[in-house]
Formats: C-alpha cells, sequence, structure tokens
C-alpha cells in the first residue's frame, strides 16, 4: 500500500503549528514526516534541540521522520560516515542524502551500525548502482526523488517510469514529492509556486497525482510545501480509498480464471468516467458494483477488461442505438449480446473504433484523466468513479 507523508520546516513554524498539522494529517492517514535539517542555522546543541522538538511531536503521533541531510551537515554535526549516532540522537527514523560522497562513504552510511535505513537519490541511478555494486545493503535503501520548487525545473514522468523500473528491479522502494497548490505554502526556501517532484504535477489536484504517481509505480508519496489544506489531505485520503477496494470471490471462479481477476485486497487506479445519456442499470452494474477491471494482453486499440462475461453471462444487455459513427480514444463501451460470447466485456477506446453495432456506448474517461490510460498495462487493475 501507499504511505503518505508530510513535510514541516520547523525554522518556519511554531510548535503549535507544527502539533495541530500533524494530529490533523495522522487523522487522514499520513504516517510519514519529511523534514530539511541543513536548512537551519545554529550551534550543533540548537539544531539537535530544533529538530529533537519535531521528532518528538512526530512520534507522538506515530509517524516517521526522514531528515534530509547533505556533506556540510555532516561536517557541522561532527558525524561520520561511520558514526550516525547523532541523528539517533536527533530523532530521525530515516536519513535522506540530498546529495551523495560518490565514494565509500555512501556504501558506509547504507550499512550504518545505527540500523538507520537510508534514502539516495533516485534521479542519480549511476550512483545508486555504485552503491549496490560495492556492498550496500539493498534492503536498508529508499529511492528518493528531489522536490523542484522552482517551476519549469521539475522532472518527466518518461524520466520517473524509468527510474521506477531500475528500483522495482533491485527490490527498492520509491519515494516521491507531490505538493498542495494552496496558496501561501512554503518549503525550505522563499518560494511558493508548489513543491512536486513531477513538473506536470505542480497545477494538478492532488488527488490526481496520487493517481498519476501510484500509475508511475511510486511507493511512498509525500506532500513537499507546507501547509496542505484539510480539504487536500481528505481528498488524497477519499483517494486511497477509491484505490484500495477489496474484489469479491465467486463459486464459479474456476482455477484458470482466478489468476486474471483480481480477488481479495486489491489496488486499482481509479478513472473519473462521464456517463452517457440512457446507460442501463446492468451497464452501471457492470462499471461500479464489480471493481475488480483488469488489462487483458495488448492495449495498442483498446484497454480490455473480460471478467464480465462470467458475471453477467445469464444477463441480457441489449444492443442500445448510439449516433457515434466511431468510438474515440477514451470512450466507454460495454458489449452487448449481438456478440453473446463477448458479452460483458468493457472496453476502453485507444484510438478511433468503427461502432458496428455490438457496443453500447457507456462514457467517457474525464479529459483531465484520460493521460492515466498510457499507464495501463496487460494485468494493471483499474476501475471506474464518477
Amino acid at each position: 500500500m501507499i504511505q503518505l507523508g508530510v513535510s514541516l520546516y520547523p525554522e518556519q513554524e511554531t510548535p503549535e503549528q507544527i502539533d495541530s498539522y500533524l494530529k490533523l494529517a495522522k487523522q487522514y492517514g499520513f504516517t510519514k514526516v519529511f523534514t530539511s535539517l541543513f536548512s537551519v542555522e545554529g550551534t550543533k546543541e540548537e539544531i539537535i534541540t530544533y529538530f529533537r522538538n519535531l521528532t518528538d511531536v512526530a512520534h507522538k503521533y506515530g509517524m516517521e521522520v526522514y531528515g534530509d541531510c547533505n556533506a556540510r551537515f555532516f561536517m557541522q554535526m561532527g558525524c561520520s560516515a561511520e558514526n550516525l549516532s547523532i541523528f539517533k540522537e536527533i530523532g530521525i527514523d530515516v536519513l535522506r542524502l540530498d546529495l551523495m560522497f560518490n565514494d565509500e562513504r555512501d556504501v558506509a552510511i547504507v550499512n550504518n551500525k545505527e540500523g538507520i535505513p537510508v534514502q539516495l537519490n533516485a534521479s542519480l541511478i549511476p550512483a545508486v548502482q555504485r552503491v549496490l555494486e560495492n556492498g550496500g545493503d539493498r534492503n536498508r535503501i529508499i529511492g528518493s526523488y528531489n522536490f523542484y520548487p522552482l517551476r519549469n525545473t521539475g522532472a518527466d514522468s518518461a524520466d520517473v517510469l524509468a527510474a521506477n523500473r531500475f528500483f522495482k528491479k533491485e527490490g527498492i522502494k520509491t519515494q516521491i514529492f507531490i505538493t498542495s497548490t494552496e496558496k501561501g505554502t512554503h518549503g525550505p526556501w522563499p518560494v511558493s509556486d508548489g513543491l512536486p517532484t513531477i513538473e506536470e504535477n505542480r497545477d494538478m489536484p492532488i488527488g490526481l497525482q496520487v493517481r498519476h504517481n501510484l500509475a508511475l509505480g511510486c511507493d511512498e508519496m509525500i506532500i513537499g510545501n507546507a501547509f496542505a489544506s484539510e480539504a487536500e489531505l481528505k481528498e488524497v485520503a477519499d483517494t486511497m480509498k477509491q484505490i484500495y477496494v477489496y474484489g469479491e470471490d465467486k463459486p464459479f471462479y474456476f482455477p484458470g480464471l482466478r489468476t486474471q481477476i483480481p480477488i481479495g485486497d486489491i489496488e486499482r487506479i481509479p478513472l473519473t468516467i462521464e456517463l452517457a445519456e440512457g446507460v442501463t442499470g446492468t451497464e452501471k452494474e457492470l462499471l461500479f458494483r464489480f471493481v475488480k477491471h483488469n488489462v487483458s494482453e495488448y492495449v495498442h486499440a483498446i484497454i480490455r477488461s473480460r471478467w464480465g462475461r462470467m458475471d453477467f453471462r445469464f444477463t441480457p444487455i441489449p444492443p442500445r442505438p448510439c449516433d457515434k459513427e466511431f468510438f474515440e480514444d477514451g470512450d466507454v463501451v460495454i458489449l452487448n449480446e449481438s456478440v453473446p460470447h463477448y458479452k460483458g466485456e468493457v472496453h476502453i477506446a485507444r484510438k478511433r473504433i468503427l461502432n458496428d453495432g455490438t457496443m453500447n456506448y457507456a462514457g467517457r474517461i474525464k479529459e483531465e484523466e484520460r493521460f492515466l490510460l498510457d499507464y495501463l498495462k496487460y494485468m494493471d487493475n483499474f476501475g471506474f468513479i464518477e
């Protein structure tokens, strides 16, 4: 399951604001806190006290703290690759290397005797590969993307997708930053224009950001700027309820079919459908009541969900007239009883398809979400929401 987090920058926030925000975030299912350790000036003792106060509040709410540091912070705090005890003293649960040392120290930090998990920059795959090749314990590593306060400097979705494939292959989780779109939010620097990893997410509704990064294969998502509104926290929580659903088993699902139909607790990509006029109760049931649509082999022409053939094999699905000569990319159709063997299948068009009368037009994927279809591949789960 996706893990969620928020960010705090205590040099800009009061203890009361921090406590209130973490209490609220916890209520909406957030379990991580990100903070930048090297953005605060002061003596070693002042910095320890500063962040200890933050970690105490986070731990009070059962939340893990991710501390971002760099080489300058190491020197300032008098710690070394062989001794990370200072981070234990501060109360940091996971250490993030903003920039890696690119030598044997990276391996020593990953394999630290304190047992602290370490985030390495997910954009620097060659450096991560070197750590792995030189004995870094992959079970302690999390790939962590940067955030980008300056507009037009963020990552491209294709680059994140490629990097995530590398980390999946290595069995390593990834963490990415999404952003609040509230006015006046802040990060560690005086820029207030969102704090995402992916540039495309900067002005996107936060729930859609979650679905986008899920489709890209990210495991953890942190809201990079503070403070997200309660409405945004709720939107994320509601999105999670749409993503994680339960697929009901049926006695007539034979073993071979069970390998294709998601059963039990499943993760899916929710897609908002704008229903066509005249959609029947049976067709709505096919779309909404059953949550376990999943993608068949090829997606160049249609995204095909076949499971409805089994559940609706005895249910009439008469043809409905439709004045469309062609179905277009993003149109959702249901195969009717004029093709009995395939009756009940749900298809999403990916290119122009002739309306030959075998398909009932059910609606269209919402325009701003249509890009999510590009990420659906064989055996992925998806579902429809209104």
